[in-house]
This record gives C-alpha cells, structure tokens and sequence, in this order.
C-alpha cells in the first residue's frame, strides 16, 4: 500500500513536469545572427595577446595557431552591413595584468597616437577621450570569463580599418588586424 501510494505521488509528479514544459525553453542561443540581423563574430582574446577563433569561417581571414585557436589576420565586409562583435577574454590571469578590448578605428585614424595615449585612459576603458572621435566602436575591457558584443554598421567608404586591443603593450604585442571593407 505504501509503495503504491509512492508510486502515484511519483506518477503525479511526473505528469504535473511534463505538463509544464518540464523548465525547458524553445529559445536557443545559436551565437550567430539571422540574416536580416546582420553577422556576428565571435572573437576570443587570449594569453598571448591575439584576437583568435576556434575555427576559420567566411570573411575571416586567419594566420597561424596560437595553442587551441586560429589568429585573426583581417575581418572581410562589406560597406553598410550590419556587423556584430563577440569578445571573450580567456586568461589565466588577473584582471589587472590580462584583459582585452576590441577598438575599431576609423581609416584615417593616428594608430600609433591612440594606442600611445590609451596607457592613461584606464577608467576610460582605455580609450584616450582625446582620440574617441576616431573610434567606429569599441567594446569593454573584459577579463577571463567575461564576453561584450557590439554591433555596427560598416563604414561606407571602402579601405582597410585597424582594430586593435588598447590595454596596454597588447597592440605591440600584436593585438591587431584589419577591418577590409569593399
């Protein structure tokens, strides 16, 4: 009597789950855009001071291994497209010694000069606020663990637009690549 009266408690408890959906939802989380949304990138800043992928794809064009993933040479688009960023920062150290950011320039922009006055613009994401009229768009400064995205249109005039990583000594340690617009 004791089991059966267990039983029906358990029986019950499954159909009152299932009837509610159980906790699953439709939603999934593909991490790439629909068409009309545009296209997403989803880009990984690592140890070694690279912005890298897991796997080559369109518009991409990627450079030797770095450990598990594929360095990113260039970023093809073009004019007017709607694209989307994904930063995710994988480190094994602290915030303060290893974080990373995604600064797209605009063409003409002093590279040299932003990345040179970036070191002082710490709480600023370090985006010098005397150089973010050169800035297309940006991410935050992220540690291991933490992701941003940022969407933007592409510019319009076709070119080669820099981004790079502003915290300090990753541009020189070749945190950097190409938006190639046509």
């Amino acid at each position: 009597m004791k089991t059966t009266f267990l039983y029906s408690i358990f029986v019950a408890s499954l159909l009152l789950f299932s009837a509610c959906g159980g906790g699953e939802t439709n939603e999934q989380d593909t991490g790439a855009a629909s068409a009309d949304e545009g296209r997403t990138i989803s880009i990984i800043g690592t140890d070694q001071m690279k912005f890298t992928v897991t796997e080559a794809e369109e518009g991409i064009v990627t450079g030797e291994q770095s450990g598990d993933y594929i360095i990113i040479e260039s970023i093809e688009a073009s004019a007017g497209e709607e694209l989307s960023v994904r930063l995710t920062t994988e480190s094994n150290m602290p915030p303060t010694a290893m974080s990373h950011n995604f600064v797209l320039l605009e063409q003409d922009a002093n590279v040299d000069e932003f990345i040179r006055t970036a070191i002082t613009a710490r709480d600023n994401d370090y985006i010098s606020p005397d150089y973010e009229d050169q800035v297309i768009a940006h991410t935050e400064v992220l540690g291991d663990g933490e992701s941003d995205t940022i969407t933007f249109t592409v510019p319009d005039e076709p070119g080669e637009y820099v981004f790079v990583c502003s915290f300090p000594g990753h541009f020189q340690g070749g945190m950097v690549g190409t938006l190639i617009v046509s």
